[in-house]
């Protein structure tokens, strides 16, 4: 490896990590948290709730088909918040006079469910950033390897080709990581966002 090459990829790799470090620290206290946005554990129902108190317990909509089909259309978050709108005054014009019980029936158990999702997607989060920061400990040990190795041998002999492709090959994946993390680290707040439409929705329709 020649020493221009080595400077660098030196300096390449130490900017990657340098700029991951950055993005923790700035982000959270969290050494785990691979996200620039501040990690939120959980999500309150009173940041986007002003209706009447709901029962995030109960399971009895469960056997109540029309409320686990709205319930199902809002929790699915390929379905357009325009369309949920919808389905809901639909449900409020449809329902008699249970409507407003049934609503909150359906917005309960959504939340609950849009929440779980949401947890499970920090968790992930959390799984990939202990793996991240696995990868740059041993990237760090990779390249003072090959560093070490140039400078014993003066440039006569190359280090080995193995560890020096090692090496590349987890810059890469490091990369490739790092910048395909970009839109699940979106994904909590766009469901926060989805359970306020929600919840906007549903408070309008009482």
């Amino acid at each position: 490896m020649h020493a221009a090459f080595r400077a660098v990829l030196a300096i390449a790799i130490m900017g990657l990590l340098a700029s991951h470090a950055i993005a923790q620290s700035v982000a959270t206290a969290d050494p785990d948290w691979p996200c620039h946005q501040i990690k939120v554990a959980t999500y309150s129902l009173a940041a986007v709730w002003l209706g009447p108190e709901l029962d995030l317990n109960s399971q009895s909509w469960r056997d109540e088909s029309d409320i686990a089909d709205l319930a199902a259309k809002m929790t699915q978050r390929r379905i357009p918040i325009a369309d949920v709108e919808s389905a809901i005054a639909d449900f409020k014009a449809k329902a008699g006079a249970d409507a407003d019980a049934k609503l909150l029936r359906a917005f309960a158990a959504a939340f609950q469910d849009l929440s779980q999702q949401r947890s499970q997607i920090i968790d992930g989060l959390e799984r990939f950033g202990r793996k991240q920061r696995a990868m740059a400990v041993r990237i760090r040990a990779e390249n003072e390897a090959v560093q070490k190795s140039a400078d014993q041998n003066q440039g006569q002999t190359p280090p080995g080709a193995d560890i020096q492709e090692r090496l590349r090959w987890d810059v890469r994946v490091f990369d490739d990581r790092r910048q395909t993390i970009a839109y699940v680290c979106e994904t909590p707040t766009l469901i926060e966002q989805r359970i306020g439409a929600i919840a906007r929705a549903v408070q309008a329709a009482l």
